[in-house]
């Protein structure tokens, strides 16, 4: 044989080697584009799962939170009622409670102020 149909021989070798070697590196590259779909799309479906319970929660949220439903069980739990305006008090009114002298004759015997103790924050 000629060393021209050697060539033509051994070309065709490797062409036909390469050939399969691509083969099998586009179906490696197949098998792992649709396995990356398949958990994209199971990724999507949880954050549209999640984003539902977001919003359930959230509307259970306005729900718990709503003024009127607090007021009630504050009232009906806790005893507590709204405050007056005459408790109600102003920065002078602070300071005089505070004041160990004009706090003196308004305190119950043995009640001691943060103030009064020397602890000051």
């Amino acid at each position: 044989m000629s060393s021209w149909a050697t060539f033509v021989r051994q070309a065709t070798v490797v062409c036909m080697l390469l050939a399969v070697a691509l083969g099998v590196v586009l179906m490696t590259v197949t098998h792992q584009t649709e396995s990356l779909e398949k958990e994209l799309g199971s990724l999507r479906h949880n954050i549209v799962v999640e984003q539902q319970k977001m919003h359930d929660l959230k509307a259970e949220f306005s729900l718990l939170a709503e003024p009127e439903r607090l007021r009630r069980l504050a009232t009906a739990h806790l005893g507590l009622t709204q405050i007056e305006p005459s408790q109600m008090g102003t920065f002078a009114t602070l300071d005089e409670m505070i004041s160990p002298e004009a706090g003196a004759a308004a305190k119950p015997a043995g009640v001691q102020t943060a103030v009064s103790k020397g602890h000051h924050r």
